[in-house]
């Protein structure tokens, strides 16, 4: 079986532990071996959707990360946390009197492309050493700012101090940076209660079986959430070979093919998915990832 999971992450749970749940009850389940893996971390408090993939779709997982994101997220201003999130020691308190349609003004100021800090408290790597394993020993770690952008963000709910935003970002955007960053324009400082992710590109949250619900399923059900590998890629443009040309992608040779432009594609013979590659500005295609045999 081979294809990926839609999962709605619950809160207090790291993102691996939920791989090695999924992992335990499909080899209890198949009485078999599988390789599971997934496309993007979710912090420990945070909930929503968490894209598993199994078997050979743990070879695409870079295609998925580097994919729009969409994130609800609930701050509150005037407190300062370690993390910048819920689960951080608060280190700093500040009186918060800002005016509403103020606060309204600076949350819409960060629709824009910009170089943002990631939290000290992260998974960013420091050579060899996770960020967050540097600050829990009480060292700084050296982090740099990395260019993101927030494509939209919507105004959910404002009971002050709290506020509730849904914001549709590049990958790579750290959402507990923006809301401290809104909470320091606003002279107060914030940190995030809640997050939940909505969705990546164009899988949803509201496609995703509860990790709960999941871990009850016997085999049909199983296999009736599975999204096969020939639907697993909607966001990669697809080319389709003529007869002959499957037998000489799949044995790694490259060729020319009728398509102008230079991109990562999903390769078909007719309803078979052979695999990934790239075309470059000759025209040609070249195998990056064979999926068949």
């Amino acid at each position: 079986m081979d294809g990926i999971l839609l999962i709605d992450k619950p809160q207090g749970i790291t993102s691996n532990r939920v791989v090695q749940k999924i992992k335990k009850h499909l080899e209890k389940e198949y009485n078999a071996k599988f390789k599971i893996g997934h496309t993007g971390t979710l912090d420990f408090f945070a909930t929503g959707l968490l894209i598993i993939t199994i078997n050979k779709a743990t070879r695409l997982t870079e295609y998925f990360q580097g994919l729009d994101k969409e994130y609800e997220a609930t701050g509150e201003l005037g407190k300062i946390t370690d993390t910048y999130d819920i689960n951080g020691t608060i280190i700093e308190e500040r009186k918060c009197s800002i005016e509403e349609d103020k606060l309204i003004e600076i949350i819409k100021s960060f629709e824009k492309t910009y170089m943002q800090m990631p939290p000290p408290y992260s998974a960013k790597r420091i050579k060899g050493k996770r960020a967050y394993q540097l600050a829990k020993k009480g060292i700084t770690p050296s982090l740099k700012p990395k260019k993101v952008t927030i494509h939209q963000i919507q105004i959910v709910d404002i009971k002050l101090p709290f506020f509730t935003v849904q914001v549709k970002c590049s990958s790579g955007t750290y959402i507990r940076s923006l809301i401290k960053e809104i909470g320091d324009l606003a002279g107060c400082g914030a940190y995030v209660k809640t997050l939940r992710r909505i969705s990546v590109d164009s899988f949803s949250v509201e496609s995703a079986v509860k990790l709960e619900d999941f871990l009850s399923l016997n085999r049909k059900e199983i296999e009736n959430l599975i999204i096969p590998l020939e639907k697993s890629l909607p966001f990669l443009p697809q080319i389709n070979l003529d007869e002959g040309f499957d037998r000489r992608f799949i044995t790694g040779q490259r060729f020319r093919v009728p398509h102008k432009n230079p991109e990562t594609v999903k390769v078909f013979y007719k309803d078979r998915f052979l695999g990934i590659g790239k075309i470059d500005e000759n025209s040609i295609l070249h195998p990056v990832k064979v999926l068949v045999i």
